[in-house]
C-alpha cells in the first residue's frame, strides 16, 4: 500500500513539473532575447575608453600590474555648458536676423466698400454692349453656316 501511494505520488510529481515549468508561457529552452551591451569599447593607443550606454559615463581602462582598471575620464562640464549658452545665444541672434532682413508683406489695398451707384447711364451702355456683342456672334455663326453649306454645295457638284 505505501508503494501504491508512493507510485501515485511520483506520477502527479512528474505530471506537474512540465506544467510548472510552462508557468510563464516559455518552454526553458525557448531563446531568451538578448539585451543589448551596456558598454561599448574603443581602442585607443595604450588600452581602451569604455562608454556606458546606460549613463553616458567615459571611462579609460588600461593594463596595470594587478589586472585591468578603469578611471573614469573627466569630463569639463562647465566648458560644456557655456559652449551650449554661447551656440544658444548665436541661434536666437540668428533668428533675430532673419527675422529683420524678410521683407514686410505689402500693405493691402482699401477695399472700395462703397456701393455701386445705380447710374443709368452706364447700365444703358452695358446692356448696349451686351446686344452688340450678341449681333456678332450671330453674324459670325451665319457666315459660318454659310460657307458650311457652300463647301457642301461644291462636293456635290464635283462628285
Amino acid at each position: 500500500m505505501r508503494i501504491a501511494k508512493l507510485a501515485i505520488v511520483f506520477a502527479v510529481v512528474c505530471a506537474a513539473v512540465p506544467a510548472w515549468a510552462d508557468v510563464d508561457g516559455h518552454t526553458p529552452d525557448a531563446a531568451q532575447p538578448v539585451p543589448p551591451p551596456r558598454y561599448a569599447f574603443n581602442r585607443v593607443s595604450d588600452g581602451f575608453l569604455r562608454l556606458d550606454s546606460v549613463t553616458g559615463n567615459v571611462a579609460y581602462c588600461a593594463p596595470t600590474s594587478a589586472g585591468w582598471a578603469c578611471q573614469a575620464v573627466p569630463e569639463d562640464r562647465a566648458a560644456l555648458e557655456k559652449e551650449i549658452a554661447r551656440l544658444q545665444d548665436e541661434v536666437a541672434s540668428l533668428k533675430q536676423e532673419v527675422a529683420s532682413l524678410r521683407d514686410p508683406p505689402p500693405p493691402r489695398p482699401p477695399a472700395d466698400l462703397t456701393p455701386p451707384s445705380a447710374n443709368a447711364d452706364t447700365s444703358a451702355e452695358l446692356r448696349a454692349d451686351i446686344a452688340r456683342a450678341k449681333a456678332a456672334v450671330k453674324d459670325a455663326w451665319d457666315r459660318l453656316v454659310d460657307m458650311i453649306n457652300g463647301f457642301q454645295k461644291d462636293l456635290l457638284r464635283k462628285g
